[in-house]
């Protein structure tokens, strides 16, 4: 029989994407900013999904124009670029949703769910929120999830990290194991956005998966993900969603994988990793 431990509010799962390109290269979120150490939230019965931001709605163009990303002048079109194939960091697996290796990689430094700490991640240059990190050292009770950590990649793409305290005492934030990786991007490309649009889209993330690299990429299909991984239980209507888990044998929850895709193009716009012992 599995031993449960009792906690007392519902912990927030959810994640997102992978690029065209190769992943890795040097470091250049809706956002769940970090609060104070009194808001943290417990381990309970089950797992939630955050809902990703919607992503159908076109960018507004003023605000492009006034931050210099969009102009009435004409721009000189050039032949696209050849997509290059994607290759996963070393140690990363084949299989886009495996769940004996729930990791991924920044500026190509592995992490791995259940395994690698706040400290890890702070010791490896991933570029929190340096308001965040006021809280790296603030304790965590017993069976907790800290508030999530935030990494801005660019204007569309967003990284989120939560912990989660699965020791029998108090522990710092940046002493507890990474519980929850989300990425996300604001913005995937649309059959009605304009070209100069999708392609500015396009790029957003492709600069992003030269920091963030999971094992399948960032512009990842729901066909592509289905080819590659079986087993996955599939949602259709607003989430669009994917999710492979396994049931948790200490806690009342999950691990694994939840992607969301857009829902017009198929294409990954939301994907979260979770750990539960």
């Amino acid at each position: 029989m599995k031993k449960r431990r009792q906690a007392g509010v519902l912990f927030l799962t959810a994640a997102v994407l992978a690029a065209m390109t190769a992943c890795g290269g040097s470091r250049e979120e809706e956002t769940d900013k970090g609060a104070a150490q009194d808001t943290q939230q417990a381990v309970t019965v089950e797992t939630q999904t955050v809902p990703a931001p919607e992503t159908d709605e076109r960018p507004d163009t003023e605000t492009l124009e006034e931050n210099g990303e969009a102009s009435d002048q004409p721009v000189e079109s050039a032949e696209p670029a050849e997509p290059v194939p994607f290759v996963p960091v070393e140690g990363l697996s084949e299989t886009y949703a495996d769940l004996e290796n729930l990791s991924f990689a920044y500026d190509g430094q592995i992490y791995t769910l259940g395994k690698s700490t706040l400290q890890d991640m702070i010791d490896g240059g991933v570029p929190f929120d340096p308001n965040e990190l006021n809280n790296a050292n603030n304790n965590v009770n017993s069976n907790y999830e800290t508030d999530r950590y935030t990494v801005e990649i660019n204007d569309y793409v967003m990284l989120q990290v939560s912990f989660l305290n699965v020791s029998d005492s108090n522990i710092s934030q940046s002493q507890c194991p990474l519980h929850l990786v989300r990425w996300y991007s604001i913005y995937v490309p649309q059959p009605d956005y304009e070209d100069s649009l999708n392609q500015e889209i396009t790029e957003k993330i492709a600069d992003a998966a030269q920091h963030v690299c999971f094992a399948f990429p960032l512009t990842l299909t729901r066909q592509q993900l289905l080819e590659n991984s079986s087993g996955g239980v599939e949602e259709e209507g607003a989430s669009n969603s994917v999710k492979y888990q396994v049931e948790s044998e200490v806690y009342m929850g999950e691990s694994g994988y939840t992607f969301q895709f857009n829902k017009t193009t198929d294409q990954l716009k939301d994907v979260s990793i979770s750990w539960l012992p």
